[in-house]
């Protein structure tokens, strides 16, 4: 009987691989002839906002080579066209087929195969890709190796390591550089802000703007008692003035000096291995494109604050070292620019993505209980500290 039979696979659906074609996988992985002992299969849980993100599993497979028996781990991910987005529907109808048509479900695999991984800085790497399975159309299942992470909570040193890496990489992948040539359509030759002008236009100033601007929101058990228990009455009026400004901020960030970034340089999705935590390994660059100089600090400071894992009074700590460690990787790689146009397109940037979205409006539905006040509470302190900081003219 097959070891497949059982073993979860099925629900990978399009991502999952046929017996052959796993052990085939697997026998490249490990470098040698193996049979399938064991599959076994556990879904990750991932953020259902991610429209090009169909699921995501770890695979462990037991492989015999008749001499020993060894685990090899896999990351699976499945990307799908974004037309069969299950929240699709919240994008206005004008909108929506745009959004369809242009947006890049399969830029992670893209990435890959123009060669991001020879551009990268020592310190960061690719994991492993041993699979790419064309489903169909519509559908690829990515095969990655499976990264071990160091257990615990960041430090500030590992925020101030992150941001020297990512300025060096930003440095490698300024405007003109050669490094640039490869990337994937549209990206090549897109204008300034692309990338972010589209999620604000449609998360930000669709969905979420709308929202913000109605009464009956902050009259929410959960949002009314969070802002007494802030003492931030004014949050919703200054909400919805800085929803006003986000043309003019957009407008700005396209003036800045620009560079192709990761995009969502968020620390869960720069992993620290266990058994090399002085390197990072870099995945999910579904939102990179050409953005302003500093763009990827803002996700570093705030990715895990928005997850719940990171307190929102934590994040002026780590803003004082990612900053200047940032800067200090852009030197290291030989581009000097001003300070302050480099705070500007950290800062604004990260305003005009994350300040107006912050708010876990989706789960105000949610039961009420401690832990969802809890996060609400994080959160609309984590929006007062993200409404601060937008530059006022």
């Amino acid at each position: 009987m097959s070891v497949l039979t059982d073993s979860g696979l099925a629900t990978l659906g399009p991502a999952a691989l046929d017996e052959a074609e796993l052990a085939a996988t697997t026998s490249a992985a490990l470098g040698v002839d193996v049979d399938l002992v064991g599959v076994t299969c556990m879904p990750v849980a991932y953020s259902s906002g991610s429209p090009a993100t169909a699921g995501l599993w770890r695979v462990d497979v037991r492989a015999d080579t008749s001499v020993w028996v060894r685990s090899y781990s896999y990351f699976v991910k499945l990307l799908r066209h974004v037309r069969h987005w299950p929240s699709l529907g919240l994008i206005p109808e004008p909108a929506r087929q745009e959004f369809v048509e242009r947006f890049p479900w399969r830029f992670e695999l893209d990435m890959y195969d123009c060669g991001i991984g020879e551009v990268l800085p020592e310190g960061m790497r690719l994991p492993v890709l041993h699979q790419a399975h064309r489903a169909d159309a519509d559908h690829i299942g990515l095969w990655w190796e499976y990264v071990d992470q160091r257990p615990g909570p960041w430090w500030l040193a590992d925020f101030a390591h992150a941001a020297r890496l990512l300025g060096r990489l930003a440095a490698r992948r300024r405007d003109g550089a050669e490094a640039n040539h490869r990337l994937p359509e549209p990206w090549r030759s897109a204008p300034p802000g692309m990338a972010l002008r589209y999620y604000v236009g449609n998360r930000v100033m669709a969905y979420c703007l709308p929202m913000l601007r109605d009464p009956q929101l902050w009259q929410h058990p959960l949002m009314a008692g969070a802002l007494a228990e802030s003492g931030d009455e004014r949050l919703p009026y200054d909400l919805v003035d800085l929803g006003e400004r986000i043309p003019r901020l957009l407008d700005l960030l396209d003036t800045l000096p620009q560079t192709f970034a990761h995009g969502d340089a968020s620390p869960q999705n720069l992993l620290v291995p266990a058994d090399q935590p002085e390197s990072l390994v870099v995945i999910d660059w579904g939102f990179g494109g050409r953005l302003p100089i500093g763009f990827d600090l803002g996700q570093l400071l705030v990715g895990l604050a928005h997850a719940g894992e990171l307190d929102a009074d934590d994040l002026p700590a780590i803003d004082e070292v990612i900053f200047p460690a940032y800067l200090d990787g852009l030197r290291a790689d030989g581009v000097m620019v001003d300070p302050e146009v480099v705070r500007l397109g950290y800062r604004a940037s990260l305003v005009a993505r994350s300040a107006l979205a912050a708010l876990p409006l989706e789960q105000l539905g949610d039961p009420l209980d401690d832990a969802l006040r809890a996060h609400v509470l994080n959160r609309v302190r984590l929006t007062r500290r993200l409404v601060d900081l937008a530059p006022r003219w």
